[in-house]
Formats: C-alpha cells, sequence, structure tokens
C-alpha cells in the first residue's frame, strides 16, 4: 500500500499565519513598553543583516554572518556608547540616511549598483542605520513615540497586506515589470485606499486630525512601496529570489520589513521637525 504524502500547506495560508504570529509578537511588545520594541526592532536589525549575507556574498561563512550582524547593529552601539541624545548628531544621521535611500529610490529607474563591491557599506547605511535609529529614538524618545511606531507599523502591514489581495483579486498592469514583475498597479492602488481608512481609524480613535492621519497614511504607502521595490531591485541584481525562509509565505526579514527600514528616516526627521 502506497503512503500518501502529506499536503503541502497552502502558501497563502502560510503567509496569514506567519503575519498572525508577527502582529502577536510585536503587540505583546508594545504592551511590555518602549524598550521591548526596540529590542524586537534590534533583533530585526540582526537578523535582516545576516540575511543580507545571503544575498550579497558569493561564498558565506559562518564569520561572514557574524560579521555581517555585527556591522548591522554597530549604529546602536556607538550611539548607545557616546550617549547619542537627539541633538545635531542625531538629525545629521537622519539627513543621511534619508539621502542614500533617495539614492536607492532613484536608481530603481538606473543602471543598478554593484551591490557586491559596496556590500558592507550597503548593509550598514541601507539597514543598519535605519534600524539603529529606530530602536534609539523608542528607547530614549519617550512615551509618545510608542504610538507613532504602533500606527506606522500597522498602516505598513495594511498596505502590503492589500496589495498582495488587491493585485491576486484585480491586478492586470504591472507597476513595475522590470524591478518586480509581480506587482501591479490595481494592487498598490488598493493598498493605498485602505491605508487611508486605516488612518482615518486611527484619527476616530485617537480623536486627532483626519488630514494628519491621512497624510501620514499615503507617505507610508508611497515610500513603503518603494522600499519594497528597492529590495526587489536588489535581489533581482543579486538573482536572488527570496532574502531567507525563515517567515513561512514571506520569505526573509527583509523581504517582511523592506517598506519599514525605508520609512524609518524620513518619519523620523519628520517626528523630529514637528516636535522641535
Amino acid at each position: 500500500m502506497r503512503l500518501k504524502r502529506p499536503k503541502r500547506i497552502k502558501p497563502i495560508f502560510a503567509r496569514i499565519v506567519t503575519a498572525v504570529l508577527i502582529v502577536a509578537f510585536v503587540l505583546e511588545a508594545i504592551a511590555l513598553g518602549n524598550n521591548y520594541i526596540a529590542i524586537l526592532l534590534l533583533v530585526i536589525n540582526v537578523l535582516g543583516a545576516r540575511e543580507l549575507c545571503y544575498v550579497l556574498e558569493e561564498k558565506r561563512s559562518t564569520l561572514l554572518n557574524f560579521l555581517y550582524m555585527f556591522i548591522g547593529i554597530l549604529p546602536f552601539l556607538v550611539m548607545y556608547a557616546i550617549d547619542f541624545q537627539f541633538g545635531n548628531g542625531y538629525v545629521a544621521l537622519n539627513i543621511l540616511s534619508s539621502i542614500i535611500m533617495l539614492g536607492l529610490i532613484f536608481n530603481l529607474w538606473l543602471k543598478p549598483i554593484d551591490y557586491y563591491k559596496y556590500r558592507f557599506a550597503f548593509t550598514l547605511f541601507y539597514w543598519g542605520i535605519p534600524f539603529s535609529l529606530a530602536s534609539y529614538f523608542l528607547i530614549y524618545g519617550g512615551k509618545d513615540v510608542q504610538m507613532l511606531m504602533l500606527s506606522v507599523i500597522a498602516l505598513i502591514w495594511t498596505s502590503d497586506t492589500m496589495a498582495f489581495f488587491t493585485g491576486k483579486a484585480f491586478g492586470k498592469h504591472k507597476l513595475f515589470p522590470s524591478v518586480s514583475p509581480g506587482k501591479t498597479i490595481e494592487g498598490s492602488l488598493g493598498a493605498g485606499v485602505f491605508s487611508i481608512i486605516v488612518g482615518c481609524g486611527f484619527a476616530y480613535g485617537l480623536m486627532e486630525s483626519y488630514v494628519t492621519w491621512i497624510c501620514l497614511a499615503i507617505f507610508v504607502w508611497v515610500f513603503g512601496t518603494l522600499g519594497d521595490l528597492v529590495e526587489s531591485k536588489l535581489k533581482r541584481v543579486q538573482n536572488v529570489k527570496d532574502s531567507g525562509s525563515i517567515l513561512p509565505g514571506h520569505g526573509g526579514f527583509l523581504d517582511r520589513f523592506d517598506s519599514l527600514v525605508l520609512v524609518i528616516p524620513f518619519l523620523l526627521l519628520l517626528e523630529y521637525y514637528f516636535r522641535s
């Protein structure tokens, strides 16, 4: 009698289960306070840097894995060691990070970067600095920053999730086929609409300005989508489908948090500007 092979978990089901677990971890971190959210972001930082080793290196080793992980967390260690505060250095680093992200966005239409040649610098500036800034911001920024980070994460996940589902249901026109053939204009527009709806939900629940929250939702939707495309171009140039497989249905940490990493420097600059 021939034994039946166990049925494979459908990708859509794996995607939903993984998303629910990620949300549960994030909500638990939020419930515990800013320091725990910062620690969660540092974990994402380290594991994402490790995946960059897989994406960027032709020959990999345990030593290289640890080197990339160290590069990822190095900015935070330096900020913590020198008591960085929120002065000119903090602003300058956010500006530098934002400029680099803008360069990566414009590069979507240009000749690909030699990622391997600049692999260590790329890991530091693309991944390590933004997440280190976000972790530092959460630890030393006060209690009021918690809702900002929660709302941005919620908006990014809304955008990512609804882009996937509306794209599957209605997608016909490619958004950026030379970089990411699977993404559609209809999916992106669906992501924008649902992001605005969630933004309005935050405005209603917190009794704050609808205009402010709609602007934040549009900002996160646009830059989050660009962040997804930037990482897609990296993988396409490096001939890698997924950055990892640790998150079933989503790939790796790079695949899951590529939107957040590009949003962070611009978000922190805007927060500093309006707080000052």
